[in-house]
């Protein structure tokens, strides 16, 4: 048998295009969605199974953006050896950057500082999921350090048992509690007081996506990776995706039918369950409901088996509608940055055609498909051309942390 040394796997960059597209669907429905702020999409008191599936597709898109960003590690240190751990940790530095200041604004509207009447400073940060890759990023460059095998204990220990803890509240208080409520909780975080005269300095923190489970998810994408070294035919490495795949996606449902282990929400019949079609379609939906903040076990195996059996069947799917994908996931960052603020301009743009005091927040599902195509047809254009000019400046690595 012939070992034979792939070229650019076209797969990783289609899944990685794919979930920037999906992504945007949810952004969109962020900011013009009647409902968006009123209720959980997914609260079957005030969804419908449109409603439902429009919040709850988009939940492949961060676990595999995470798991893809740890492959992607592994196949940058092959090609640069030594230069991996440098453009980890500074890459996860810029990645926390901008989510304290720029991303923090494009979504709350404000910066990270704010002053009081009373001349106190509180500092308020959103902990979302650019920090939880900047963070997960900076462990990885660490922990990457260790021998292979422990980074891929590491990666299915706490993929598999980080759900035991989610009955634990830490007391926040002291140091630790704090660190942990980071890790592994959701909500806000009053992370201390810095008093300086008659002035105090607040710290507050709200985090969104806990980065405990992501971490270990990029550690497991770093150990896939190996696949797609010199030592992998591409039957083989197809083969072990589709048998990974295929396994999680067996363990999930073996787990969530019986409501063993693995997710904080248990999964019941929709009032009877035969009674009608609402009532099955409904009971169907509990069942993919799964746990996102934090990330539940469920919920990883959920979205990481498809996209692990996608990559080992699209692996050279190239063709004219695969390439407009591939363009936007080559690059992912340049492209979230203009699709929220085209989604911003959107909205003002509709406000004003509208009339409306706000905004934010007025439309129905069929708005936000069509704003939701309109972002991705348009970006495609200035992603395309960065694509091409970061292609033929190699030279110029600060390309790379876009």
């Amino acid at each position: 048998m012939t070992i034979e040394k792939p070229g650019r796997i076209v797969s990783i960059d289609l899944l990685r295009g794919i979930i920037m597209v999906i992504m945007a669907l949810d952004h969109c429905r962020d900011f013009l969605h009647f409902d968006a702020w009123a209720h959980d999409p997914l609260d079957f008191l005030y969804t419908t199974p449109p409603l439902f599936l429009t919040r709850w597709i988009t939940h492949f898109c961060a676990p595999n953006f995470i798991f893809l960003a740890g492959l992607s590690a592994y196949l940058y240190g092959q090609k640069r050896g030594g230069e991996l751990t440098r453009f980890l940790i500074t890459r996860g530095l810029w990645l926390i950057l901008l989510e304290m200041t720029l991303f923090k604004y494009l979504w709350m509207g404000d910066f990270i500082v704010t002053v009081s009447q009373q001349g106190n400073i509180n500092f308020n940060f959103a902990a979302m999921v650019i920090w939880a890759i900047g963070i997960s990023m900076i462990f990885l460059a660490l922990w990457r350090k260790l021998p292979y095998y422990v980074v891929l204990i590491t990666g299915l220990l706490i993929v598999f048992l980080h759900n035991l803890t989610d009955k634990y509240t830490p007391d926040t208080t002291a140091i630790w509690g704090k660190v942990w409520w980071m890790l592994h909780k959701f909500g806000a975080l009053n992370a201390g007081t810095l008093s300086l005269g008659s002035k105090d300095i607040g710290f507050h923190i709200f985090v969104l996506y806990p980065v405990l489970p992501y971490f270990g998810l990029i550690c497991l994408g770093y150990c896939v990776g190996k696949l797609y070294t010199p030592g992998f035919t591409a039957e083989a490495r197809q083969r072990t995706l589709v048998f990974l795949g295929t396994g999680c996606i067996a363990l999930f449902v073996v787990l969530r039918i019986f409501n063993i282990y693995g997710d904080a929400s248990p999964w019941t019949p929709y009032r009877n369950l035969w009674s009608s079609a609402a009532d099955y379609v409904f009971s169907l939906l509990s069942f993919v409901n799964t746990t996102k903040y934090p990330c539940s076990l469920l919920y990883i195996l959920m979205t990481v088996g498809p996209a692990l059996i996608f990559l080992a069947v699209a692996e050279n799917a190239e063709n004219a509608i695969t390439r407009f994908f591939i363009t936007i996931g080559k690059v992912p960052m340049f492209y979230y940055i203009l699709h929220l603020v085209l989604i911003h301009l959107i909205t003002f743009m509709l406000q004003k055609l509208n009339n409306y005091d706000e905004p934010r927040n007025h439309y129905h599902l069929p708005t936000v498909y069509f704003a939701w195509m309109f972002v991705v047809f348009i970006l495609y254009f200035p992603c395309s051309w960065f694509a091409n000019y970061k292609a033929a400046h190699p030279e110029k690595k600060w390309l790379s942390y876009l």
